[in-house]
């Protein structure tokens, strides 16, 4: 067979040695230099639109100087920016009381006309006498009704309140 120095060999005569496929082209991030450079010529872009932008602002002047008459459409529409910039601009939401800053006929109709799916808020109704703990049913010119935990209906008067209480928030 083989001897101990001597090992099995295979030739392969017809092959050619193979190269591994190297990277050719790699990237990176861009260069702070590069990016500066994009950054001025963005800034130039601006500044040349803005030129652009006074130029006709100016030619637009210009027109209306030479033109002694102007238009009645031109006319118009200065009469309405004018009267829209003095009307003041009323907020989109009203604002709302907090229930601290209601009166007290105000927070027995907050409490009457509490959102429907919430569940009612009890509240607690002052009077010289008593405190009465409850949900406001009811509410007349007069008197208010209150549903006690219990489910009785109290009528009291609206003179007779000293302050209502939220309780249970």
């Amino acid at each position: 067979m083989y001897s101990e120095n001597s090992k099995p060999y295979l030739s392969q005569i017809g092959t050619k040695k193979m190269e591994g496929n190297m990277q050719v082209s790699y990237s990176a991030k861009i260069s702070k230099q590069k990016q500066y450079q994009e950054m001025m010529e963005k800034k130039q872009k601006e500044e040349m639109l803005q030129e652009i932008k006074d130029k006709k602002e100016l030619a637009k002047e210009d027109a209306k100087k030479q033109s002694p008459a102007i238009d009645v459409q031109e006319q118009i529409q200065n009469y309405q920016e004018q009267h829209a910039e003095k009307t003041p601009r009323k907020p989109a939401f009203k604002r709302l009381k907090s229930f601290k800053e209601m009166g007290i006929i105000e927070k027995l109709e907050y409490l009457l006309h509490f959102p429907k799916q919430l569940p009612p808020v009890p509240c607690i109704v002052m009077t010289a006498n008593e405190n009465i703990r409850g949900f406001v049913v009811d509410l007349t010119e007069e008197n208010v009704e209150i549903k006690l935990m219990d489910q009785l209906i109290v009528t009291i008067r609206i003179s007779a309140i000293q302050e209502v209480r939220m309780i249970g928030i």
